[in-house]
């Protein structure tokens, strides 16, 4: 037996630190036997690797003897976090096991900065869990003290923002740079503030840190007061403007009413800001904010106490003038006093500032950004709850007020989600963000497409009959492109085309949706095909959309005529040779003499089915134009 079949059985003493049993397995083997052996081809983790994390010394020291490969990579976990491609140096620094460290450098000579896939060093592992001993040790082995990983981040920022005191002075005493910035130009300082120790960011400032902006414009003492961090806002007062102090203080209050819920401290902290600097010189209104000024003057401060809702307001307000509108918190703290608003039964607000947060998000993210999708996936999820509480239980009337506003929102949001879509679109494809990494966009501009046809139909619910007979009459005006509802869904047609989307698939598949927005839908497909959909387009899998609607659990006998009624080939054959009408007897047996699909067969498609069906050869022999090509290829 070779040395691979002994692989599991050796990673699992090795991780237990049963040496005994390594032993037996492996003393008395040769070189190549032991080398199938150790190698990671077909585990994650090699031997040595799970050994040094774990902190068998005795272990490490064996497979070392043995000729195991020091500088072999493998996948560790600490906290929860999975570490892909750690090498054995790395484990056992982050790990905090100085006695096999010191083995791997001087035993077995590891490179003392071999770094993970995410370009750590072995000294920033040690530097996160605060492990002094194996800091000194490797720096004074050669670490490199500014080995920064794939972020630019270096193990000075990290011992900063974990709270390490000691391992900071002792890598300030090393050398390590105090203004070294990361890719997003965030300092050490940065991360003192963020992380809250103030007798860091005291040392980090009499070793000549700076209250440098960051790319976002955020500077070290805009962190502190962003995390709330009061001692250390007192800090900066003497090297800071005074100007400069106001804007913290006004920060700082802002995250007492959002982040600690104290807003009588908020307004205190808010009149104490006005000691330092000079006033605003140009105030504007947002809607979303109930078009209020910001406050800025101890008399307007005065004039909102004990008034809980326009504090939370000035919050918002102070928050995004000061951070700018495409800072992360900024769009976070709009969304949370959303879904405060919507727990409140405040929906109308609730909206109005998810809306805003999404215009923001769309404005500074990427297409398909984790966070412009989770807005819009919150905006979907609370519209489908409230529609179907409403409309379903007969509680709300389509006429009235609060249902116009409704769908003027539904309308905004469809909008928007028709953006993303031309943006994603706009991008070719391919999404980078702010840093330059790849994001991973699976599902979105599918769930996307799926979001604005669910919208439609919502929107379609919502409307009286006279609005609804408005909607749909849209696509028979002379300009009816430039209508906005009719225009929206001839554009979403061309976007997903460019996108390799399916429409008329997606309104035609089995969505386990509430009632008010499940499909296949008669409304939404009727106003796709007005819009110009092919209703023998075909998807990934050879299927038309009346495949898609027959192959689903219940598929419904009306949507089925609609789609026949309007061009739906019935001898169109998916790549599993599955035909609609096969499939109609299959699925809706009583249907086929209902709907007499006999008129619904023509000439031309029953020979075209005979070609197909006999494999007569047609592509290359110029016997068939080619415009019927496709046509034929369909059966």
């Amino acid at each position: 037996m070779n040395g691979e079949e002994y692989q599991a059985v050796v990673y699992n003493s090795a991780r237990d630190g049963n040496l005994r049993r390594l032993f037996i397995f492996l003393e008395d083997r040769s070189p190549d036997w032991l080398s199938q052996c150790f190698s990671s081809s077909s585990r994650k983790t090699p031997p040595i690797v799970i050994a040094a994390r774990n902190g068998h010394l005795d272990v490490v020291k064996y497979l070392l003897l043995k000729g195991a490969d020091v500088s072999a990579t493998g996948t560790v976990s600490f906290d929860g976090e999975v570490i892909p491609h750690a090498p054995a140096l790395w484990a056992a620094a982050a790990a905090g096991n100085l006695d096999i460290v010191k083995c791997l450098v001087e035993e077995g000579h590891a490179d003392i900065n071999q770094t993970t896939d995410s370009h750590s060093s072995p000294l920033r592992g040690a530097c996160y869990d605060g492990h002094l001993e194996v800091v000194r040790y490797l720096v004074d082995k050669g670490a490199d003290i500014e080995l920064a990983n794939q972020h630019g981040h270096t193990p000075l920022m990290i011992a900063a923002f974990r709270k390490h005191y000691e391992i900071v002075r002792f890598l300030l005493s090393r050398g390590a740079d105090p203004l070294k910035t990361n890719e997003r130009g965030n300092t050490a300082l940065h991360d003192a503030a963020e992380g809250g120790s103030d007798l860091i960011t005291r040392l980090l400032l009499e070793s000549g840190a700076k209250n440098v902006a960051d790319d976002a414009n955020v500077t070290p003492l805009k962190c502190a007061a962003m995390s709330g961090n009061e001692e250390i806002i007192r800090l900066f007062e003497p090297i800071v403007d005074s100007q400069q102090m106001r804007e913290a203080l006004k920060l700082y209050g802002a995250t007492l009413v959002d982040k600690k819920m104290d807003l009588g401290g908020a307004t205190k902290v808010w009149e104490e800001a006005m000691k330092y600097g000079e006033p605003l010189s140009f105030r504007k209104t947002e809607a979303a904010y109930g078009n209020l000024l910001e406050i800025d003057s101890v008399r307007e401060i005065r004039d909102i106490v004990g008034d809980p809702d326009t504090i939370r307001n000035q919050a918002l307000i102070i928050r995004e003038r000061v951070l700018g509108g495409s800072h992360p918190e900024t769009h976070y703290y709009i969304r949370y006093r959303g879904a405060v608003c919507c727990d409140l039964g405040q929906l109308h607000r609730c909206f109005t500032l998810w809306l805003h947060a999404l215009l923001l998000q769309q404005a500074s993210l990427c297409p398909l950004h984790s966070s412009t999708m989770s807005t819009i996936t919150s905006f979907m999820d609370t519209f489908m709850v409230t529609v179907n509480d409403g409309v379903i239980s007969g509680n709300v009337d389509v006429s009235q007020e609060p249902c116009y506003m409704l769908r003027d929102q539904i309308r905004e949001l469809l909008n928007l989600v028709l953006v993303e879509l031309q943006r994603f679109k706009d991008s070719d494809g391919k999404v980078i963000t702010d840093i330059g990494e790849e994001i991973d966009i699976r599902g979105s501009p599918e769930y996307l497409l799926q979001s604005y046809l669910q919208l439609v139909l919502l929107l379609i619910r919502l409307s009286p009959k006279e609005d609804k007979a408005e909607l749909l009459s849209s696509f028979s005006s002379k300009n009816w492109k430039s209508h906005p509802f009719a225009g929206s869904m001839h554009k979403i047609l061309q976007i997903c085309k460019a996108l390799s989307l399916h429409p008329l698939h997606t309104a035609c598949k089995d969505i386990n949706k509430p009632i008010t927005s499940r499909f296949p839908s008669a409304d939404v497909i009727v106003c796709l095909l007005k819009a110009g959909a092919d209703v023998n387009e075909l998807n990934e899998s050879g299927e038309t959309a009346l495949h898609t609607l027959l192959l689903g659990d219940k598929p419904r006998q009306s949507v089925a005529r609609l789609l026949l009624e309007n061009g739906a080939n019935l001898l169109a054959r998916t790549k599993n040779g599955e035909t609609c009408l096969l499939l109609l007897q299959e699925k809706l047996p009583i249907t086929i003499s209902y709907l007499r699909v006999g008129r619904f067969l023509t000439l031309k498609g029953l020979a075209a089915n005979v070609v197909r069906r006999r494999n007569i050869k047609f592509e290359d022999n110029g016997l068939v134009p080619a415009d019927l090509i496709p046509f034929l290829m369909m059966h």
